[in-house]
């Protein structure tokens, strides 16, 4: 066998191992299962929340929401699913907890939240927002005063 066939078997067989080992690690690293962070927390809530929304189950994601706040007083479950309900896909985006304070029946949770939206040609395609997630305890559970929106989706 010459040196140039026995090299380009070389090299084709390098990809090859390559190429299956990149798609092992993706098939890995894609397991999409979150840890759950205790459901009687004001950060449990907020993920609870969030991921809720990412699954589309908005009257899941509806539940969280303080029915105290002047926001879901005014805007009937059937209005909140309608504004709730984004144009773009609803699975390009992900969610992290930055950081929260708990004082006695009143909560921050900071979250950022990053969107993909890779249509835009000489633009960043993720669009980084902070939201801060402000918690009250009702009924001992914790509920979401604000924001009540959805507009980081947009």
């Amino acid at each position: 066998m010459k040196a140039s066939n026995r090299f380009l078997l070389g090299f084709g067989i390098f990809v090859l191992v390559f190429v299956v080992i990149a798609v092992l690690i993706s098939i890995i690293s894609s397991n999409d299962q979150v840890k759950l962070l205790p459901e009687d927390t004001a950060e449990g809530t907020v993920q609870r929340f969030l991921l809720a929304v990412k699954d589309q189950d908005y009257e899941k994601a509806y539940g969280f929401l303080s029915l105290q706040s002047e926001e879901v007083k005014g805007n009937p479950f059937d209005n909140w699913i309608r504004s709730a309900q984004s144009p773009g896909d609803m699975s390009s985006w992900k969610a992290g907890i930055v950081k929260s304070t708990v004082r006695d029946g009143n909560a921050t949770v900071e979250v950022g939240i990053d969107v993909f939206r890779p249509n835009r040609p000489f633009s960043d395609p993720v669009n980084t927002n902070r939201i801060t997630f402000l918690l009250q305890k009702e009924d001992g559970m914790w509920k979401i005063i604000q924001p009540v929106d959805l507009w980081w989706l947009y």
